[in-house]
C-alpha cells in the first residue's frame, strides 16, 4: 500500500492561520492603539481650539484698543479753543428724527440708563465716564460707559467771530472761509452768567450756501432748527463764536456714546445721529464682557497726570462735571488721560472651571482705592477670560 507524502501535512499546518486568542490579542492591541490615537486628536484639537481662541481674545482686545485709541485721543477737536467757555455748556441739536439733545427719551438698549445729570442732557467735553451705566445680560453686573465728543472739520478748530448777533437762519462774521454747503457748526456764547455756561446749539450751513467771501453764513438742512429746547439762535448775543465741527455726510463729527451690552458686545450710540436715527446705535466688537473706566488728572497746571480719580464720587462724579458752572468747566480741562480697563471674554463654555475666581482690574492702583475686584460665579469660571488696560491721552487737553 501507497503511503501519502509527508510534505502535505506539513503544508496543511502552515495554512492552520491564527488562532481565536491570536485574534482576540490582536483587535485589543488595535483598539488601545487606536484610543490612543483618538486621546492623542482629541488632545491636539482641543489645544488648538483653546489656542485659537484665545488668539481671537487678543484680538479682539486689540481691535477695541485701537477703536477707544481713534476716538478717545482726539476728542476736544473742534472745540478746544473755546474750552474757557464752551467746556460744561448744556448741547441743544436737532436732526431729520426731530429732537436729539437734550433727550426726549431714554437712548436704546444698552443705553437705556445713561443718563447724566438726571434730565437727559448732556454736556460738551472731551470724555466723561458715567460709572454703571450699563448692565450687560451676560454679565449680570454693571459696566461704565464713556461719552466722547469731537469734531473733525479739519480747520484747527479756530472759532469764527461773529459781527452781530445770529440771527434764525444766519450768522454774521468776518469771513466764512472755513464752511462749506452742508457743514456742521457748534455756536458757543462767553457771556454767563455768574460763570455759568451759556447752552451751545449745533446747527447746520444751509445747502445753497456757496461760501467763497460771504460774511453771511446761511443755516439750514436737517440739522439745524432755530429754537431747540426753549434756546434759539435770536437769544445768544453778538459775542458767541461758531466753532466748525465737520460734514455729517463726508467728515461726521463723532458726539459718541460707548458701553458694553448683551452678548459681550462693545457698543457706541451716535447721539447727532448723523447717519441716520436708525443707524445711530452699532455694535463695534464682540468679547468684551465687562469696562471699567478712571480719570488721569493734571492737578497743577502742568500738563502731566498728578493723580487717577474715581468718576463715580467727588469732584469728577457725572453730575458735578455736568452742572454748566465754572467750576466744573475748571475740572473738565483737568481730565488729560482716560485708563480704560476691560474684561475680555470667550464664549465657549468649558465642561470645568478653567477661569480664576475673580479677576482684578486697576491693580496697581490698590494704594489708592482704585482697583476693582470682579468675583466670578462657578458658572462664570468655565470661560476664559483675559483682562486689556490701556491709557489713552487726550492729546486735546494737554495743550491747555
Amino acid at each position: 500500500m501507497m503511503q501519502r507524502p509527508v510534505f502535505r501535512a506539513a503544508a496543511r499546518l502552515g495554512q492552520a492561520g491564527l488562532s481565536l486568542i491570536e485574534l482576540m490579542v490582536s483587535l485589543v492591541i488595535g483598539m488601545v492603539l487606536s484610543l490612543a490615537l483618538f486621546a492623542v486628536l482629541s488632545s491636539s484639537e482641543s489645544s488648538k481650539r483653546i489656542t485659537g481662541g484665545l488668539n481671537d481674545l487678543d484680538q479682539a482686545g486689540n481691535i477695541v484698543q485701537y477703536q477707544l485709541d481713534q476716538w478717545i485721543r482726539s476728542a476736544g477737536s473742534g472745540f478746544l479753543a473755546a474750552a474757557d467757555y464752551a467746556y460744561g455748556c448744556r448741547l441743544t441739536a436737532t436732526a431729520t428724527s426731530g429732537q436729539t439733545l437734550p433727550r426726549s427719551a431714554a437712548l436704546p438698549a444698552p443705553f437705556a440708563s445713561v443718563d447724566p445729570d438726571g434730565s437727559r442732557r448732556f454736556a460738551l467735553a472731551p470724555v466723561i465716564i458715567l460709572p454703571n451705566a450699563t448692565t450687560p445680560g451676560n454679565s449680570g453686573a454693571t459696566s461704565d460707559v464713556l461719552v466722547v465728543m469731537g469734531g473733525s472739520a479739519g480747520f484747527g478748530g479756530a472759532p469764527s467771530v461773529m459781527t452781530a448777533a445770529p440771527a434764525a437762519a444766519a450768522l454774521t462774521m468776518n469771513n466764512t472761509l472755513s464752511y462749506a454747503a452742508g457743514d456742521m457748526l457748534l455756536v458757543a456764547d462767553p457771556n454767563g452768567t455768574g460763570g455759568a455756561s451759556v447752552p451751545c446749539m449745533l446747527t447746520q450751513v444751509a445747502s445753497a450756501f456757496t461760501g467763497g467771501t460771504a460774511t453771511s453764513l446761511t443755516l439750514g438742512g436737517d440739522f439745524h432748527g432755530a429754537t431747540i429746547n426753549s434756546t434759539s439762535l435770536t437769544g445768544y448775543s453778538a459775542d458767541a463764536m461758531a466753532l466748525p465741527l465737520g460734514n455729517p455726510t463726508t467728515n461726521p463729527p463723532q458726539f459718541l456714546v460707548i458701553g458694553v451690552g448683551d452678548n459681550d458686545t462693545l457698543f457706541t450710540y451716535d447721539l447727532l445721529q448723523t447717519a441716520g436715527a436708525n443707524q445711530a446705535l452699532q455694535a463695534r466688537t464682540q468679547g468684551v464682557f465687562e469696562m471699567h473706566a478712571i480719570y488721569g488728572v493734571d492737578t497743577d497746571n502742568d500738563s502731566e497726570i498728578d493723580s487717577w480719580v474715581s468718576p463715580s464720587t467727588g469732584n469728577f462724579a457725572p453730575a458735578n462735571l455736568t452742572a454748566g458752572s465754572a467750576t466744573a468747566n475748571a475740572r473738565l480741562q483737568q481730565i488729560k488721560a482716560v485708563r480704560v480697563a476691560m474684561i475680555m471674554r470667550l464664549p465657549l463654555l468649558e465642561k470645568t472651571a478653567v477661569g480664576p475666581s475673580s479677576l482684578t482690574l486697576f491693580p496697581d492702583l490698590s494704594g489708592a482705592g482704585l482697583s476693582q475686584t470682579r468675583t466670578l460665579s462657578t458658572t462664570e469660571q468655565r470661560y476664559r477670560y483675559r483682562v486689556v488696560d490701556t491709557t489713552l491721552v487726550l492729546r486735546n487737553n494737554l495743550m491747555l
